[in-house]
């Protein structure tokens, strides 16, 4: 009888609680996980780098996406969650992800080194559509890649280049955010900048930025960097209403000279159609079993890991941990 009433209890919180909640639509389904790839890192963690895209007609903000790694039989060995680094992804845009499992995977308490591993499914369980997007006046206006060659970044795949404010408005806070991919076309790695604090008017700001953990000199064919894309973020402004397509000055594609084209793709993937229903039916079991709290704090957890994600420095292409 308490049970029951317990339950109806619940119901009733979560009804009122729906009824103020303001009217944000969430649309995973419209986020594609369009390419990714996957290595061990010198720490040990299984790490997975990919690419999503907005496929819908919408702006959406703070993708959130999870992540199972399966073995070549089917077991689920781990699960991990990560957000996209981009704050407002317009229609058509891609941005990166960078996704961690743990030295010592959760099913079989084994190092990832001695696992064959076949995939990785993804969910997006997080896309909030609106109207708000950022500045979009922030130009990549020249790059070039080297890779270092001294002590502290041996092997560091490099990208140094100057950003430029061709609007009318003051941007503040800037990062430009390198996705790094291989021969295939398949993202294998990305970096991103320090902060530019300010860019008046007509400004132009220098930026470098190291693509994580893959040393140039020492990883197989397929982790060879041939290419790269550099998206462009600020804090501020952030505007309202209808954005202007997606821009390849946002993005800009260049083989270096520095490194030659070889390798194949590690794996390729699209994100699972049957995964949107899934996580749809689990949020609606968790609310009726009252795991609403449990849930937000989970999510909670994973974004203050994003932030300390967010504050670590790839200055000799290694992170912090």
């Amino acid at each position: 009888m308490k049970t029951k009433a317990t339950f109806i209890t619940l119901l009733i919180v979560l009804s009122l609680s729906l009824a103020v909640i303001p009217n944000v639509h969430s649309q995973p389904e419209n986020i594609k996980v369009v390419n990714y790839s996957w290595y061990i890192d010198s720490l040990g963690f299984f790490v997975v780098v990919g690419e999503i895209q907005n496929t819908g007609s919408n702006t959406v903000q703070q993708v959130g996406i999870s992540g199972t790694v399966y073995s070549v039989d089917g077991a689920a060995l781990s699960d991990s969650y990560t957000q996209a680094y981009v704050k407002y992804l317009v229609p058509q845009q891609k941005a990166v992800f960078y996704m961690e499992f743990s030295p010592t995977n959760d099913a079989t308490g084994e190092t990832w080194i001695y696992l064959a591993i076949d995939h990785v499914d993804f969910a997006v369980i997080e896309a909030n559509e609106t109207s708000s997007y950022q500045y979009p006046d922030l130009t990549v206006k020249t790059s070039s890649a080297a890779i270092g060659s001294s002590q502290n970044d041996q092997g560091v795949y490099w990208v140094s280049g100057t950003v430029q404010n061709t609007g009318n408005q003051t941007a503040k806070n800037i990062r430009v955010i390198g996705s790094f991919y291989n021969a295939s076309g398949t993202v294998i790695a990305m970096g991103y900048t320090d902060p530019i604090t300010i860019l008046n008017p007509s400004q132009t700001a220098s930026f470098k930025v190291g693509a994580f953990d893959l040393n140039q000199s020492a990883v197989p064919s397929d982790l060879k960097i041939a290419s790269y894309s550099l998206l462009i973020q600020t804090e501020e402004p952030i505007l309202s209403g209808t954005p202007p397509p997606a821009s390849t000055t946002n993005q800009t594609d260049t083989s270096p000279s520095s490194t030659e084209p070889s390798g194949t793709n590690p794996t390729n993937s699209d994100s699972t159609p049957w995964s949107t229903y899934a996580i749809v039916a689990v949020v609606v079991v968790f609310a009726v079993v009252g795991s609403v709290s449990l849930f937000r704090y989970r999510k909670s957890q994973a974004e203050k890991k994003r932030q300390v994600q967010l504050q670590r420095k790839p200055r000799t292409g290694k992170k912090k941990r």
